[in-house]
């Protein structure tokens, strides 16, 4: 350690985030007890899992390595600190072994804050315990950083590479480049002559200035011109879809194919600047990946019955499993489940409604929405959900309730069965449309959400975590909407009501011990297990659903949840999106779970063993349950809630 004048030391930490914040007596103070010291190039300073030496670390000149070992003894690179960075900050206030080997990557100076003085100024000056707070959160994007640079150190046999989880193709990747064009006045069988010589399934018109007007496909030909036996001389912006549906180059293919299966189509126009520069189609998926989920949507529109449907089961599946594979992209991923699923769904209650409306109990008494409940209706679904599910009706007068309510039971109960037969089980709280409980007309729910909202019980917050993140996946009717503007302006400002779900959501703690060690379960069919869904995804839910709710935030996804919480200032907007990074980590180690259960033929479920993942993933899997944990402290305290519920 050398000396070194005062005056410099103060000088300097003005320039430091957050010492920055302190007045001039306090930062003398703080000059007193700080000591410095000279590290050579290559001289280690802190080394990984070892005690970190009770000091915070400021780098004054020179740089420092930051990096982890891993199994095979390798070094991989986590961060550089340079000038006015600091290091040491989580293992000297939380007391754990260091996190990261820490080297001096040139000739350095640091000035050495003892924890003495740390403590003092946590205590006394709110800027200090909010930027340390999230040391952890900083810490965690870092290694995930790291993980990404090092991909071919990764991968582990889950068969989602880890490369693919960070980055996935981009839409520039797969499409097509210099699309053929005409002009709208272009007859249809001019376009066929284009394509033919081209070789494509499809034509871009656009107009004068090269813009694009819509897209003239294959599919457009045989159903618009050779089915209905049209003029060839029709004019291509006569049967042309318009407007495009376009995706710009540098998105992410799987976004892509989301849209394709969500509107149905085969073909985007890839634009830039507004003009056309390639088309993406379902071929080039299928080139891509051997199989793709575009194709299932016409699959599952066209059945006609529910054994036709259920037979689709085995095929949806090998698809899932294969985008799966190819792109590991967690939220995506989850999005095309959910979006096959509604699909299913919805086609099945098409072919229930329009079965009883050829019997005696005739066509729908009156409008209604099926309800999607739970990680449905958050769009949050993966391999392993069962059903959670509900209905509402317009309201109808008291003399015609009885029969109504017959009717959806009756279609509820069909549907159920046919989603349970296409491998989507009950649920076995009873979470359906077919229980009478849950099949109420608008005001009825009104009515009992309301009751909820007013008196809560056990039982009414427990159920509150499934119904209150609803949804509405079948059209025609607003009712889902009416009651979701309904309970956002009723729930918001309700702190009473916030502060009992807020304890609730502290229940399921994340599975880490007090030296950072993982907490598996010890007994039981699991033991030995991680559950990843109760104790890593579901503390994420129960918070911001807590605050959305407060905050009078109608979204129902998490994470768009948790965005618009920080745009009302509920979060910090670095914090939350360590939060979303860790919630997705957990989810992609879930999924991988999944998929290598499935594969084996094994029965899917949430539990993992840590020893059968890398030492990456396991340092990444621990990160992200401390900044959960991180996440539930806050909630305790946003809500005062002190000891354990």
């Amino acid at each position: 350690m050398n000396a070194y004048p005062l005056p410099g030391i103060i000088d300097f930490l003005k320039t430091v985030v957050p010492f920055n914040t302190l007045d001039e007596a306090t930062l003398e103070q703080v000059a007193n007890t700080i000591e410095v010291a000279f590290y050579p190039a290559g001289q280690p300073i802190i080394r990984m899992n070892e005690a970190a030496g009770g000091y915070l670390y400021i780098v004054q000149t020179g740089c420092a390595r930051i990096s982890i070992t891993d199994e095979s003894a390798d070094e991989l690179l986590v961060d550089l600190r340079g000038e006015g960075d600091s290091f040491g900050a989580v293992s000297l206030l939380e007391g754990k072994s260091a996190l990261f080997n820490i080297t001096a990557q040139e000739d350095m100076i640091a000035l050495l804050v003892p924890k003495a003085a740390v403590d003092r100024l946590l205590a006394a000056h709110a800027p200090f315990k909010r930027y340390f707070g999230f040391s952890l959160a900083r810490n965690f994007r870092a290694v995930r950083k790291s993980a990404d640079e090092q991909l071919s150190l990764l991968t582990s046999d889950s068969q989602i590479q880890f490369d693919q989880f960070m980055t996935g193709k981009r839409v520039s990747d797969l499409m097509s480049t210099a699309p053929l064009t005409c002009e709208p006045e272009a007859t249809v069988q001019q376009a066929a002559r284009f394509m033919k010589t081209r070789g494509v399934g499809s034509i871009v018109v656009q107009d004068a200035e090269g813009l694009p007007l819509g897209i003239l496909t294959d599919t457009d030909l045989r159903s618009q011109i050779i089915a209905e036996g049209r003029d060839l001389s029709t004019p291509v912006e006569a049967i042309m879809s318009a407007p495009i549906r376009s995706v710009a180059p540098h998105a992410f293919a799987f976004d892509a194919l989301l849209d394709m299966s969500r509107f149905a189509i085969s073909h985007l126009v890839v634009t830039e600047n507004r003009k056309a520069m390639g088309i993406l189609s379902e071929h080039d998926f299928q080139l891509a990946a051997g199989t793709s989920p575009v194709g299932m949507i016409g699959d599952i529109s066209n059945a006609t019955s529910i054994d036709e449907l259920v037979g689709k089961r085995a095929h949806i599946d090998r698809v899932l499993e294969m985008a799966m594979q190819r792109s590991g992209a967690v939220k995506p991923m989850v999005a095309l489940i959910a979006e096959l699923n509604d699909r299913v769904t919805r086609q099945f209650i098409r072919v229930v409604e329009k079965k009883m409306a050829d019997s005696a109990w005739g066509p729908p008494p009156t409008d209604y929405c099926w309800l999607a409940m739970g990680s449905e209706g958050r769009r949050e679904q993966t391999l392993y959900s069962d059903q959670d599910n509900a209905l509402l009706y317009q309201d109808v007068g008291q003399e015609d309730e009885p029969e109504v309510r017959r009717w959806f039971l009756a279609m509820a109960e069909q549907v159920v069965d046919a989603l349970a037969r296409f491998g989507i089980p009950r649920c076995q709280g009873g979470v359906m449309a077919s229980n009478p409980r849950w099949c109420l007309s608008l005001e009825q729910w009104r009515e009992m959400f309301g009751g909820w909202l007013d008196t809560p019980t056990p039982e009414s917050m427990r159920l509150a975590t499934v119904f209150f993140d609803f949804r509405s996946i079948t059209d025609g009717f607003d009712g889902a909407l009416r009651l979701r503007q309904w309970l956002t302006e009723t729930a918001a400002g309700k702190r009473h009501y916030a502060r009992e779900l807020a304890g609730n959501a502290l229940y399921n703690r994340p599975p880490i011990g007090f030296l950072r060690q993982f907490v598996v379960e010890t007994s039981g069919e699991h033991s030995r297990g991680l559950n990843l869904k109760l104790r890593g995804l579901t503390p994420v839910v129960d918070a911001a659903r807590v605050m959305a709710l407060e905050l009078g935030i109608a979204e129902t996804n998490t994470v768009a949840r948790l965005k618009a919480v920080t745009r009302k200032n509920g979060l910090d907007a670095e914090f939350a999106a360590a939060i979303d990074d860790a919630y997705d980590y957990i989810n992609f180690i879930r999924i991988s779970h999944h998929l290598r259960n499935r594969t084996q033929g094994q029965p899917l479920n949430n539990f993992v063993n840590p020893a059968l993942l890398n030492p990456m993933e396991r340092k990444v899997l621990k990160e992200s349950f401390s900044i959960i944990s991180q996440l539930q402290e806050l909630l305790a305290v946003r809500y005062q809630i002190w000891g354990t519920r």
